[in-house]
């Protein structure tokens, strides 16, 4: 294949690249995405408390079905995944007593540590496809 060149600047450029790949890399993108957003939706449940189930039950992947695009999405339809998420401020229960939230960090942290893990699969499947890659 030709030597293309990629210069990344970020994720935007990285997405913008990837929608122009040929379709054979599609495929092959399509399961590096869909394999990172089953293994994050597999690590948030596994890593949620169960206490009702609620959060569990609430997170929900779907795919993006796009020509020549790959992708995936990951999310919590819980009604108190963003409470839990982020935490709560102090406040008073009808007995006075405080009773702040704080927060899980459980959904965050493991789709920021996805992402970055599938980009860089992404960015070694289009330097394979022979782009010239650079930039964080």
């Amino acid at each position: 294949m030709a030597n293309n060149r990629l210069l990344m600047q970020g994720l935007t450029e990285l997405r913008a690249a990837l929608r122009e790949l040929p379709h054979e890399l599609t495929k092959e993108a399509s399961d590096i995405v869909n394999e990172t957003a089953d293994r994050a939706k597999t690590d948030i449940v596994a890593a949620y408390p169960e206490v009702t189930g609620a959060l569990k039950r609430g997170v929900k992947r779907g795919n993006i079905t796009k020509a020549f695009v790959a992708g995936a999405i990951v999310v919590s339809t819980a009604p108190h995944a963003n409470i839990f998420e982020h935490g709560s401020q102090t406040r008073k229960t009808a007995s006075g007593a405080p009773n702040p939230l704080p927060p899980g960090r459980v959904f965050v942290p493991i789709v920021v540590r996805a992402r970055r893990a599938m980009q860089n699969k992404l960015v070694d499947l289009v330097r394979k496809a022979g782009f010239v890659v650079s930039g964080g």
